[in-house]
């Protein structure tokens, strides 16, 4: 189990990138303005090399909308031609580029069971300390269930991905916007009861779980090698 928490806002909080200390450890690497303005992490995977780069044109590639001579326009219809039945099914079928964006963005339409018992189990410890429930955030469980997720694929246990960068990174490059935020991260718990209770019995944890500070929480959890991350911001 591991804690984290900041007290710079997401709009002071300096752009930092992974370095691998020891094994799937990291420290920050604070970056200056001209890096800040090239580095963004998640086209470190969408510009790997010999990938064609956005808006780059192949050698002899057609440009959009460039007719060759002869050739019909999409959709233009000879007189008394009748549609092919695939074409008719494509103009029938959804966007699926939208729906592709749409999975691959950090949100959660729903929160699993067990976000949802990790969220409930931390309110009640708040409650029983006399502090407000934390309301849970969409969006923010969206970022810790990628948090999760990166941690089982790239197998590192550690605040800092190699991936995201350091957890308030992460929020920031996803849309989150905090004035301070927090992160607890666990690895092989197998319930919600079970990872609530590491938490509350470890003081770096037991702290993010009772600040006055946060007001909100995200939480992920991926099963293969049950990995759970708990995120904290406040408003």
């Amino acid at each position: 189990m591991s804690s984290s928490k900041t007290d710079l806002s997401s709009k002071e909080f300096p752009h930092t990138r992974a370095i691998v200390v020891q094994e799937a450890k990291y420290k920050y690497e604070k970056l200056n303005a001209n890096q800040n303005n090239q580095h963004q992490y998640r086209q470190w995977f969408a510009q790997q090399p010999g990938q064609q780069q956005p808006g780059q044109q192949q050698p002899g590639q057609q440009q959009p909308g460039q007719q060759q001579p002869g050739q019909q326009q999409p959709g233009q219809q000879q007189p008394g031609q009748q549609q092919p039945r695939q074409q008719q099914q494509e103009q029938q079928q959804p966007n699926n580029a939208t729906d592709q964006q749409q999975k691959a963005a950090p949100q959660t339409q729903g929160l699993s069971q067990a976000v949802q018992q990790v969220i409930d189990l931390t309110n009640a410890e708040r409650r029983r300390n006399g502090l407000a429930d934390l309301k849970a955030d969409t969006k923010l469980s969206g970022v810790a269930q990628k948090k999760s997720e990166d941690m089982q694929q790239n197998n590192y246990f550690s605040h800092t991905s190699p991936t995201y960068g350091s957890p308030f990174d992460m929020m920031r490059d996803f849309g989150v916007t905090y004035k301070t935020a927090g992160e607890n991260i666990a690895q092989g718990q197998q319930t919600p009861q079970q990872v609530v209770q590491a938490w509350m019995n470890s003081e770096g944890h037991r702290k993010n779980i009772l600040s006055r500070d946060f007001t909100h929480i995200g939480v992920g959890y991926d099963s293969n090698g049950h990995h759970w991350t708990q995120m904290f911001i406040g408003k």
